[in-house]
């Protein structure tokens, strides 16, 4: 392994043993979000053995591959929605992305002394008498070294609570490497300052995750693919993701996809949270969509059309 990749590695562990505990609770919620409807349909265990361009709100470390374009669409019950849209290429011996995230809900809180909103999944489908915005703006680079992938993105994160507004600054390391039919990769998320509105703040919410995935594995007619995941954020228990995905393709180039899957966070949901998916993709056009029943408290849909 050459120097600068032994550097890298080096700054990915001390990223992963970094906490801060200054700051009253985590957040922003749309940080900690399904950031993917076939991930969402799979446990939110992102596919890593088939990455797409929202690969890069998961691990920047596998962007480089095939130019794509996705758009999409996720609600929470009636109350929250969040927008999303991301972007990735090859460029200058390696690959690069940009991501823009738009989340809307309600929630009551003080607007005469406003303060950032620290928000759970399961909440989002309440009703509130005050609507909060969060945004999140992601750029990332990914490149292959000494046998290795490696991926770093930056992103601005804000939030819009009752006429005041607050913004943090965080960056995403990640690495990974395919062996055999499995791809493995590692990724510590959202390192930056805290979120701050007027005299208070909350921590970003960071996390290590480790996930595998293989793809396009023949079973008879079909293919199969599976993928799971752990994250640990220092602040709460371990969460565990898994999922399977099952494709069959009456006539080359239109395949049609079944996924189902399952995650465990303990701090957020008081069971473990089932979820289903459908795909399409007929050349280079995909639809794709995820439900999940969010622990008796509504359902989540997630809709999107993607480019490859």
């Amino acid at each position: 392994m050459t120097r600068l990749a032994k550097l890298i590695f080096l700054l990915i562990i001390l990223a992963i043993c970094h906490t801060d505990a200054k700051a009253q609770g985590q957040g922003p919620v749309i940080l900690t979000l399904p950031a993917n409807t076939r991930a969402m349909a799979m446990g939110n265990s992102f596919q890593l053995a088939d990455p797409t361009g929202d690969i890069l709100f998961y691990n920047p470390s596998l962007l480089v591959g095939s130019t794509s374009f996705t758009m999409s669409r996720h609600t929470f019950g009636k109350e929250a929605s969040l927008l999303q849209m991301s972007a990735k290429t090859e460029w200058w011996k390696g690959a690069v992305a940009v991501g823009i995230q738009s989340l809307g809900y309600s929630k009551n809180i003080n607007n005469i002394q406003p303060v950032p909103v620290s928000q759970t999944e399961r909440e989002l489908s309440k009703k509130g008498l005050n609507r909060i915005s969060e945004s999140v703006a992601t750029v990332g680079y990914g490149w292959e070294l000494a046998g290795l992938d490696w991926g770093i993105s930056g992103k601005i994160i804000g939030q819009g609570v009752g006429g005041s507004k607050g913004q943090a600054y965080a960056l995403d390391f990640g690495g990974s490497k395919t062996i055999g039919p499995f791809t493995i990769g590692l990724a510590h998320q959202n390192i930056g300052n805290s979120l701050k509105i007027r005299t208070s703040e909350i921590d970003l919410a960071n996390q290590t995750t480790l996930g595998a995935g293989f793809h396009n594995l023949p079973l008879g007619p079909f293919d199969v693919g599976a993928s799971a995941a752990v994250s640990k954020n220092p602040n709460r228990p371990t969460s565990k993701h898994i999922g399977g995905e099952i494709s069959w393709w009456p006539v080359s180039g239109r395949t049609f996809t079944g996924r189902i899957g399952m995650r465990s966070e303990k701090e957020v949901f008081q069971s473990v949270i089932l979820s289903f998916g459908l795909g399409f993709k007929g050349d280079a056009f995909g639809i794709d969509y995820a439900f999940s029943d969010i622990d008796g408290a509504g359902n989540a849909h997630r809709i999107s059309v993607s480019w490859q």
